[in-house]
């Protein structure tokens, strides 16, 4: 598991994320009402069917290596059984980890495409999480990477500066993140909950497995009556 401490970042070449890191904690776009349900917040875009009965919520980093192995050997497997059949909501929930100005940056530019195109700018975040934090420490920043990523999905320069610039959605990343903390106590990611349930942390192993994740959407399910019609 990758932990986040709270420190103020150091700012880097891509924007002012001293909006972020300074910012006035706000708990207003994290209170409950108005969410699709009582496992879900506001700022919450989730995938998966509006009317599943079972709610499994990931608290993830796009610079965080363990998310990026739950990515690539868990998630298929979940998508594929629970998500496009109908039968759970799954939702991406953002809390970034050291180097914590750059998984800012991934997860604001992930809110500022099309839903549609979220997904994919995730995925290629993790899988090339090690590059872009590599070009982060040179003298040009993470600019470069990151606007690659954006323009395969058809953003451009201009837009994707705009992103890096917009307040309200660093402000909905704070909120976020300091629901995360108040209320969920997360210190580390990746921390999945099923139905507001925890999945436990692997015991004499680093990484979760299929089973586990899949033992509590089971259990879940059979409480509920499974995926509504």
């Amino acid at each position: 598991m990758t932990t986040s401490k709270l420190k103020t970042p150091k700012l880097f070449a891509i924007c002012a994320l001293s909006a972020l890191a300074l910012a006035t904690f706000s708990m207003a776009s994290c209170t409950k009402s108005g969410a699709n349900s009582s496992y879900e917040i506001p700022s919450d875009i989730a995938q998966g069917s509006a009317d599943a009965k079972v709610v499994m919520v990931e608290y993830a980093s796009v610079t965080c290596p363990h998310c990026a192995d739950f990515g690539k050997d868990i998630m298929p497997s979940i998508k594929t059984k629970y998500i496009d059949t109908g039968k759970i909501r799954y939702v991406f929930r953002e809390f970034p980890t050291p180097p914590i100005e750059i998984a800012s940056a991934g997860h604001l530019l992930a809110r500022c495409v099309a839903p549609n195109k979220r997904e994919a700018v995730l995925n290629t975040l993790m899988t090339q999480q090690r590059e872009i934090v590599t070009q982060a420490a040179g003298p040009n920043g993470a600019k470069q990477a990151l606007l690659n990523i954006a323009a395969s999905v058809g953003m451009s320069e201009t837009d994707f500066d705009k992103c890096m610039q917009d307040e309200a959605k660093l402000q909905t990343l704070v909120d976020i993140r300091n629901y995360a903390i108040e209320k969920d106590n997360i210190g580390g990611t990746p921390t999945i909950f099923v139905n507001g349930k925890i999945v436990p942390q692997p015991v004499g192993r680093g990484n979760y497995i299929v089973e586990d994740v899949s033992k509590l959407i089971d259990e879940a399910l059979a409480k509920t009556g499974g995926a509504a019609k």
